[in-house]
């Protein structure tokens, strides 16, 4: 693929990484809190398009190479744009929050609270992720550093697990059904590497 026509096709996924705002927009005027419904929409797209980015690599792994399932490699492409749009949602999510309880003194006392603490640093690591994705920062840290730094994202999925498992007003059934199957997808991935290492090393 040309980088011209690689680049039209990421400006027509960030804009379909973007429609999600649309549903948001109709879906608000028919909350009885607007604020409240915006500030926890946001946070759930932040989650479908995190949560989206760790499936990429064990959906790979197990139907990248079966005929029909070529769409997954060619998203594999995408994931840069997938976390941006993470951090886009999560970025929304917080400052809805914020404007929604101005008060600095009430939001430091909240950072105490567990599932709000977890949320906000899952929030600053898809910031740092953010921030260091473009193929500058790769040069610029080195490509070993430049992975490191990218790990973090595991720790994001976890903080966020927690802050929805924690949080009150959100579904336990909803982090199951986001957490659990990606956490067994995880360790499969886990097993066929360990399982491919112990081959070669033999």
């Amino acid at each position: 693929m040309s980088s011209k026509a690689s680049r039209t096709t990421n400006k027509f996924f960030w804009v379909a990484c973007l429609l999600p705002l649309i549903w948001i927009g109709t879906q608000v005027t028919e909350s009885a809190n607007p604020v409240e419904y915006l500030v926890h929409a946001t946070g759930d797209w932040a989650v479908y398009f995190l949560v989206s980015i760790l499936w990429l690599s064990p959906l790979r792994i197990w139907l990248g190479k079966r005929s029909g399932f070529s769409w997954i490699k060619r998203l594999q492409s995408h994931r840069r744009s997938i976390g941006l749009a993470s951090a886009f949602y999560a970025a929304l999510h917080f400052t809805l929050h914020v404007l929604d309880n101005p008060e600095w003194e009430i939001l430091w006392k909240d950072l105490h609270r567990v599932y709000l603490l977890t949320g906000f640093l899952a929030f600053l690591i898809l910031l740092i992720l953010a921030m260091t994705s473009s193929n500058a920062m790769v040069r610029k840290l080195g490509a070993n550093h430049w992975k490191n730094i990218h790990r973090l994202i595991y720790f994001a999925v976890v903080l966020t697990s927690i802050h929805l498992f924690l949080n009150e007003k959100s579904s336990n059934l909803q982090a199951l059904i986001l957490f659990v199957p990606l956490l067994a997808a995880e360790f499969m991935r886990l097993g066929f590497w360990c399982y491919g290492y112990c081959q070669k090393e033999r």
